[in-house]
């Protein structure tokens, strides 16, 4: 334990697998799963997702236990109705939430305490944007602001619009039973961002922050976290090879809501 979590700080933890070169390692993550994990891992097809199933579930359970003093391979997690992982043995103090995603060769990590929390990453020059399927997506304003925009810059705006829309879903934890065209983001100039809603939702934007970042070349990573009564927390980012390095790199927001 060599970090405090708290409600003034998220801390965004991002391994590129590609970056775990000591075969060594490997071993040290897999005698960390637990029965159940060694078992989902073994359902996936093929190794290249089990490799990420594995670097997954090292990241969280290493990185936890820079937290609080609990051993790796001592963390108990369960599924919440919507499927969202959580923490369900021992019980932390401060008590931690963390949420995870992952695209191509990217493993992020979000952990922060005191406040609901969502993440998602995405690699926008690795996956093509369903450009025709904008409706399946977006709310009919989001899908019209992105044809507006020319050609050249609609993938993007379709993986800027998604993370975001993501990592509010997984701020709530209700996945998919959230009707994606009952929310909506609106990006203007170069840093605005803001979270509009249908009263049907029973929620308010004036409940969450949000910022948008660009973790490396290609990659674009949303946050989404419930609003306390503080300032806005602060976005920490560090790059990661579970047990062997960590350092912290100077990412700021391109967007973020006031």
């Amino acid at each position: 334990m060599d970090l405090l979590a708290d409600s003034h700080r998220i801390d965004l933890w991002c391994t590129y697998i590609s970056e775990i070169r000591k075969d060594s390692l490997w071993p040290r993550y897999d005698a960390l799963l637990s029965g159940e994990e060694r078992a989902r891992q073994a359902r996936f097809r093929f190794a290249a997702d089990q490799r990420r199933f594995l670097v997954t579930r090292a990241l969280v359970r290493t990185v936890l236990s820079r937290y609080a003093a609990v051993r790796p391979q001592d963390w108990c997690f369960c599924a919440g109705p919507h499927g969202r992982p959580a923490i369900s043995a021992p019980s932390p103090v401060p008590a931690l939430e963390f949420n995870i995603s992952h695209s191509s060769d990217l493993v992020m990590l979000g952990i922060t305490s005191g406040r609901a929390l969502g993440i998602d990453a995405e690699s926008f020059e690795a996956r093509e944007a369903d450009i025709d399927g904008l409706d399946r997506y977006f709310a009919p304003q989001e899908s019209a602001a992105l044809l507006a925009l020319p050609p050249a810059a609609r993938r993007r705006r379709f993986f800027e619009l998604w993370t975001l829309k993501e990592s509010y879903i997984k701020a709530r934890g209700l996945g998919l039973a959230i009707a994606l065209d009952a929310f909506r983001f609106e990006l203007t100039g170069e840093r605005g961002l803001a979270l509009h809603m249908r009263p049907q939702l029973g929620d308010s934007p004036r409940g969450w922050r949000l910022w948008q970042l660009e973790p490396r070349c290609g990659y674009l990573a949303a946050v989404c976290a419930a609003r306390g009564e503080e300032a806005s927390p602060r976005i920490a980012v560090r790059e990661v090879v579970p047990l062997a390095f960590d350092s912290i790199v100077d990412i700021a927001p391109s967007r973020e809501t006031c």
